[in-house]
C-alpha cells in the first residue's frame, strides 16, 4: 500500500464516514465528509474498496462532479455522451488525474486487481434524481434509484455519521499494519 493510501486511511479515521453498499449489502465505497461549501457544494474523500456493483451504468444527481484520483487507479466504463449508438468507452484513470463527470453521463467504476482507490470528490447541489441503465437487448432501460429504494438518502448524513476512530469495525481494514504508523514509546523495563 502506498504512503498516500496509508496517510489517507489515518486522516479519514477522524472524518464522518458513510459506508455505501451494493445490492448484496457488501461495501464498495467509503465516503468521508470534508467540507460543505456555499451554494450546495460538497467535498469528500472517497475510498473505493470494490468495483461498482453489477447494476449496470449509473448517473449522478448533480449537474457535474469533479474527481481527483489521489492513490490507485481504476477503469471507467462510460456511455459516450450524446451518441445515439450508446457506444461504451473504457479508459484508465490513474493517480494525479482529474475526472469530470457530467450529470448526464452514465458510467461505472471497476477497480484493477481489487486494489483500493482514493479520490477527492467535489459536487454541486442536487439537480435531479439518479439511477441505473441496464442493457435489455438492443436498448437500455433506466431504473430510478428512488423507486428502487423506498427511502431517499439523507442529505445531512454527515452531521451524525460515525467516525472510524470511534467505531473501529465500521470500515474495511487497510492492507497494512496501522500500528507501524503510530509513534511508539518503547521503554526498557
Amino acid at each position: 500500500m502506498s504512503f498516500m493510501s496509508q496517510l489517507l486511511f489515518r486522516i479519514t479515521s477522524y472524518c464522518r464516514c458513510r459506508i455505501i453498499n451494493g445490492a448484496e449489502q457488501l461495501p464498495y465505497l467509503e465516503r468521508y465528509h470534508l467540507l460543505k461549501l456555499p451554494f450546495g457544494y460538497q467535498v469528500y474523500l472517497h475510498r473505493f474498496v470494490a468495483s461498482d456493483p453489477g447494476r449496470g451504468l449509473h448517473n449522478h444527481p448533480w449537474k457535474g462532479a469533479l474527481s481527483l484520483v489521489l492513490s490507485g487507479r481504476y477503469e471507467e466504463i462510460r456511455m459516450a455522451d450524446g451518441h445515439a449508438d450508446h457506444a461504451l468507452r473504457t479508459r484508465m484513470v490513474r493517480a494525479g488525474r482529474l475526472n469530470w463527470i457530467n450529470g448526464s453521463v452514465f458510467h461505472r467504476i471497476n477497480l484493477i486487481e481489487d486494489s483500493e482507490v482514493w479520490t477527492l470528490f467535489i459536487h454541486g447541489p442536487k439537480a435531479k434524481s439518479w439511477g441505473f441503465l441496464q442493457s435489455q437487448g438492443n436498448h437500455y432501460a433506466f431504473h430510478d434509484h428512488n423507486q428502487l429504494l423506498p427511502q431517499e438518502s439523507n442529505p445531512l448524513w454527515w452531521k451524525t455519521a460515525n467516525r472510524p476512530v470511534n467505531c473501529t469495525n465500521m470500515r474495511k481494514p487497510a492492507n497494512f499494519d496501522i500500528s507501524k504508523c503510530h509513534d511508539t514509546d518503547q521503554k526498557a523495563a
